[in-house]
């Protein structure tokens, strides 16, 4: 079965809705990007279904609140109902002249669950990061 073009753009859309959720503080539509044993990995450690997950942006605080995430460079793989995404993540400060403070690039698997992509698995890897904020975004 070959990759469809709207699945690439919904799994693209899942990342943006992910960031904007977070930028917005809405835990909740923050929660709805993710499978219920969805995991999260980073610097600021590893969160295991939607319970940990909950704490996860109250456990990053400072270090997004405030904050602009902009995803770009999807590449999306596989096929069916599975598919992997790795994608650029660029953190800006709010508000700020200060411009950009950190990227990383997320290495995912989404799975299609009722008809909608959910991230199963994500993991960030910060590759640059100002000196002054949290290694742990």
């Amino acid at each position: 079965m070959k990759q469809k073009i709207q699945d690439r753009l919904d799994v693209q859309a899942l990342s943006v809705r992910y960031a904007n959720a977070l930028d917005c503080e809405d835990l909740e539509a923050w929660l709805e990007t993710w499978a219920p044993d969805g995991v999260w990995e980073g610097a600021a450690g590893r969160y295991v279904g939607l319970a940990q997950l909950a704490k996860l942006p109250g456990d990053l605080g400072a270090r997004v609140q405030g904050k602009r995430h902009v995803m770009s460079n999807f590449v999306v793989t596989g096929e069916g109902d599975e598919l992997r995404q790795q994608c650029y993540m660029l953190i800006f400060e709010k508000g700020s002249a200060r411009g950009l403070i950190a990227t990383g690039v997320y290495e995912d698997v989404v799975k299609r669950i009722h008809g909608q992509w959910k991230f199963a698995h994500r993991k960030l890897e910060l590759n640059f990061q100002l000196a002054n904020i949290s290694d742990k975004t």
